[in-house]
């Protein structure tokens, strides 16, 4: 896929989720948390906590409520734990991102 395209599948993708969020009224640095589900990464408490400069607890709070809501699946238990998009996640956060790609080669 051209840079180009994947900017617009990236900038489509945040508009969605930030809309999404705003609308159930969760706080803006919850999308730190969605944006890796949505592109089809793994989300872990610590990296999310990190990356947003949260609290143990306040990024606890952020995924217990994501996941409640199903926008997030937990997958592993204790220190292991990790999360990926959940059934529920709105598709117009995800369409156009989960789609299979073809994978180009390199050398070519």
């Amino acid at each position: 896929m051209a840079r180009v395209e994947w900017r617009i599948v990236l900038e489509t993708t945040a508009r969605g989720m930030s809309a999404a969020i705003m609308q159930r009224g969760w706080p803006d640095r919850m999308l730190c948390a969605l944006y890796p589900a949505a592109m089809g990464n793994r989300l872990r408490r610590a990296t999310y906590q990190v990356d947003s400069e949260l609290s143990e607890q306040q990024a606890q709070r952020d995924i217990r409520e994501l996941v409640r809501a199903g926008w997030l699946a937990a997958r592993d238990e204790a220190q292991g734990r990790y999360y990926l998009a959940g059934p529920d996640l709105p598709e117009k956060i995800t369409r156009g991102v989960r789609k299979p790609r073809l994978l180009r080669d390199p050398y070519a």
